[in-house]
């Protein structure tokens, strides 16, 4: 069995450990924050990149969205780019949309009625790829394209559930989303705090797309959009196993053992989870 050191440990890492071939075994991670570096990460050792100059390996895959800063450091260490291969750079494919087109395919095969939605849209890039695979439906957009609110923030940090900040992911706008959508004339755009912006819409849905990230809005999310669901609909719920948005998972979780939905976990970045109705 071949060996590999993963260069991230964090979300990437984690993906990488999903996808990675039988064939190889990591044997290690490394990681340029300090304070990972003498902690372990899914059983394995956490070193400084230095490290890689003693540690045993046959590949060393980069696992993080800096890939090019880290192979000019990897360079810098002696290491040959033939042994480093960058996961985020060689993937043409990606796990998410695959599987938002797969369950696309399903939903027009067994001609379910229903529009859809995406709640959080931030810039509007999963947003494209679900106007393109639901061309006909109509496409409700809600965000407050102003970032994380103060009341939702002010509960992560009470229950300790992510470092996050009030207007992060505010860089945003309205028009810019819509510019990315095939026919936006379709869209309708619902701006403001969820679930607020939900009232007076009467509507059913055959698929949800949830990437708000915190808890409250995910709950939300949940509470409002399940019932709304057609049967042999989907929620794809964003940053389900993410290791920074802890409140996603206890969201999730607490609606689960409430509502005894079915839910399956895909390995896409940041762990989405999938939620259907029978």
């Amino acid at each position: 069995m071949k060996r590999a050191v993963v260069f991230g440990a964090g979300d990437g890492g984690l993906r990488v450990s999903y996808l990675l071939s039988d064939e190889f075994e990591i044997v290690a991670f490394v990681d340029n924050d300090p304070s990972k570096q003498g902690s372990k990460f899914l059983g394995k050792q956490v070193y400084s990149p230095k490290a890689l100059q003693v540690i045993p390996y046959d590949l060393i895959i980069i696992g993080n969205i800096h890939g090019e800063q880290v192979m000019v450091q990897l360079r810098e260490l002696g290491i040959s780019d033939s042994v480093v291969v960058d996961y985020y750079q060689n993937e043409i494919f990606n796990v998410r949309t695959a599987t938002l087109k797969l369950v696309a395919d399903e939903i027009h095969s067994r001609r379910l009625h229903g529009s859809v939605a995406e709640l959080g849209v931030f810039r509007g890039d999963f947003a494209r790829e679900i106007g393109r695979v639901f061309p006909q439906r109509t496409f409700y957009l809600f965000d407050t394209f102003e970032g994380f609110s103060e009341s939702d923030i002010k509960t992560e940090m009470a229950f300790g559930y992510s470092d996050s900040r009030i207007g992060e992911f505010s860089a945003t706008s309205e028009e810019l989303v819509l510019h990315k959508i095939p026919d936006p004339n379709r869209c309708v755009v619902r701006k403001g705090y969820f679930p607020e912006t939900s009232n007076g819409l009467e509507e059913e849905f055959v698929f949800v797309s949830l990437d708000v990230d915190l808890f409250a809005p995910i709950y939300a999310g949940l509470q409002y959009f399940y019932p709304r669901l057609v049967s042999g609909g989907y929620i794809f719920v964003h940053d389900y196993n993410s290791s920074r948005f802890h409140g996603t998972k206890e969201a999730v979780n607490r609606f689960r053992a409430e509502y005894s939905v079915p839910c399956v976990p895909i390995p896409d970045l940041c762990g989405s989870i999938i939620i259907t109705k029978p």
